[in-house]
């Protein structure tokens, strides 16, 4: 195409040229010219309009060429066959090379591998034992890096990996010069996992491989999971023939993938289940699925979170007892159960004692849902048919269990630390941001059933007296006392909160004012009570409190705030130690 441009500038140009030299032959600047040179000039010009005759037939051709193939391709599309159209149809490709499907998978896996275990590059190299080499497959990176084509293990990390064969973890002092030989220009790397590829007779066929910049990315739990990928990646070396499974499985990866990538930190717990629900849903034919969880880590009782199809027997809510149940045998053995028929296995019941006659199940697939040494619960999917689940979907279960079982011990975690952030460090109750929150809520759940709720705002009196006399230590364990006090004189329903400094707030939700200004006087009179002692101190305090409502004193938390603060400091002028409902002037 570059010569092509080049020939069409040179043939103008000679046109321009020869057109001055034989329209202006009078011109000065052309005066001199011998008459040879002037024909020599034409000759050239001639040359130059056929030239350019040429390349327009030859450019007129490949444009006819390229229209007629636009012709037939449309024409295809308007005739394909029915069974491409009603593949289509189910949001399945209908590309039918096995090689393109390998690829795709391996990127999924590689994709999923990069995302869960949060590795900077993922690699996946296969071995040649006869030159002692390993020669790259497929890589996933989130750096600007190329990886090598092939490498000697010799003098590397690599070394005689192929002869242990299991996995293994690499740390910084470990990787020293040299010792990473896959990078063309190696980066910053803390932390590397290797993990064998075994064919399904045994051979050692490669590794999968991944990287960090953390110099403790992993530990001997998170292998687990690399191990899932692994023994998935060897399934689909195996199956690359079998084009309709290897569409559905990859539409499963590319599913769970977007489970994980789009389930953010705070989503709920339930959205979660029902997004891992309709995985299994779309992909798993079966009569119930049962998926339930732990309420306390030595509970020896299931709750069951989120059930699909029939829920007759067992519904949302549940509890399951753990002994003698299916789900014992996952979640104490922590392994896959299967179970092709409950008569031949000798199943006395399914979750409690003569359940099983009420409904007509006759196999099971379950997995556990654990994470590390963390136990969570457990997947259950049951069939009225004998034999319906195969072996693999059995791993794929597994697989999808494995991924739901990090993102829970994600979100909890992130609940853990969010429920932290909201307590009050000295008192234990929550603190004003907590309070901010819970109080936005209540005033949303007023509004939508038209319910009341009271604020009580408490203050008590002369606590600077109290630090200055004793000591801020004392201080804070009188304090602490107070709101233990205030948090026993409420219902459980309630929300105590310390909002700074010796002032607390009580949100009484379903209540008016009017009710509950027995409330407030039992904490009045409880904190009136109490003696403080500590380290052969003894103190009493009273409390001024103010009470204001919702709706009637405010619609907002700024307004009915300020109402039952006036009425505190209302309390404080009248002596203390004293309940003042807020009333407006």
């Amino acid at each position: 195409m570059k010569n092509l441009k080049s020939i069409w500038f040179l043939s103008f140009l000679l046109i321009a040229v020869l057109f001055l030299v034989v329209v202006y032959p009078g011109i000065e600047t052309l005066q001199g010219i011998p008459f040879t040179f002037l024909w020599v000039f034409k000759i050239l010009v001639f040359v130059a309009f056929f030239s350019i005759v040429l390349f327009l037939l030859i450019e007129i051709k490949h444009l006819t060429r390229k229209i007629r193939t636009i012709q037939e391709t449309i024409k295809s599309e308007g005739t394909g066959d029915r069974s491409d159209e009603s593949l289509k149809g189910l949001g399945l490709k209908t590309s039918v090379d096995p090689e393109k499907n390998y690829q795709e998978m391996t990127q999924q896996i590689l994709s999923l591998a990069q995302s869960s275990l949060v590795a900077q590059t993922v690699f996946i190299y296969f071995y040649s034992d006869a030159d002692d080499e390993y020669i790259l497959q497929e890589f996933l990176t989130s750096l600007n890096v190329d990886l090598k084509p092939s490498f000697h293990a010799a003098n590397s990390i690599f070394n005689k990996f192929h002869q242990s064969a299991v996995p293994r973890i690499f740390s910084d002092e470990l990787l020293k010069n040299g010792q990473i030989p896959y990078y063309r220009k190696n980066p910053r790397v803390g932390t590397i996992m290797l993990v064998p590829i075994f064919l399904k007779k045994g051979t050692f066929l490669g590794l999968l491989g991944m990287d960090s910049i953390s110099k403790e990315a992993w530990s001997d739990d998170d292998t687990k999971l690399a191990k899932a990928f692994v023994e998935l990646y060897s399934q689909i070396i195996w199956q690359t023939d079998v084009i309709d499974k290897q569409l559905t499985q990859m539409k499963f990866f590319d599913d769970i993938c977007k489970m994980s990538n789009e389930s953010s930190l705070g989503i709920d717990l339930l959205d979660l289940y029902k997004k891992a629900g309709a995985i299994i849903k779309k992909f798993y034919n079966f009569d119930k699925m049962t998926l339930a969880t732990f309420k306390e880590e030595e509970s020896r009782e299931l709750h069951i979170e989120y059930v699909e199809g029939l829920e007759a027997d067992y519904s949302i809510g549940h509890l399951i007892p753990i002994d003698g149940s299916l789900f014992q045998k996952v979640v104490d053995n922590s392994q896959t159960l299967s179970l092709p028929d409950y008569e031949q296995a000798g199943i006395q019941y399914r979750f409690r004692p003569d359940d099983l006659p009420l409904f007509p199940f006759r196999s099971c697939l379950g997995v556990p849902l654990d994470f590390g040494r963390k136990r969570f619960g457990g997947i259950l999917l049951e069939s009225f048919k004998v034999n319906n689940f195969a072996i693999e979907e059995a791993e794929t279960l597994s697989f999808l269990g494995k991924n739901l079982s990090e993102i829970i011990s994600r979100i909890r975690v992130h609940q853990i630390m969010k429920e932290l952030a909201l307590i009050d460090g000295l008192t234990g109750i929550y603190n004003q941001r907590a309070f901010k929150e819970r109080f936005t809520t209540e005033i949303e759940r007023c509004r939508r059933f038209k319910t009341s709720m009271t604020l009580f705002v408490l203050d008590l009196d002369n606590f600077k007296r109290i630090n200055d006399t004793h000591g801020h230590l004392f201080g804070d364990f009188l304090l602490k006392k107070t709101a233990s006090i205030i948090q026993s004189s409420v219902r459980s329903i309630d929300i105590a909160c310390r909002c700074g400094g010796e002032e607390f707030a009580v949100i009484l939700v379903n209540a008016d004012k009017r009710s509950c200004l027995t409330s407030a006087e039992r904490i009045r009179s409880n904190i009136q009570n109490f003696s403080f002692d500590k380290d052969k101190i003894s103190e009493k305090i009273t409390v001024s409190i103010g009470i204001s409502e919702y709706q009637i004193d405010g619609n907002d938390l700024q307004t009915i705030f300020s109402a039952a603060g006036n009425a505190m400091y209302q309390s404080k002028r009248a002596g203390g130690n004293r309940v003042t409902m807020y009333k407006p002037n």
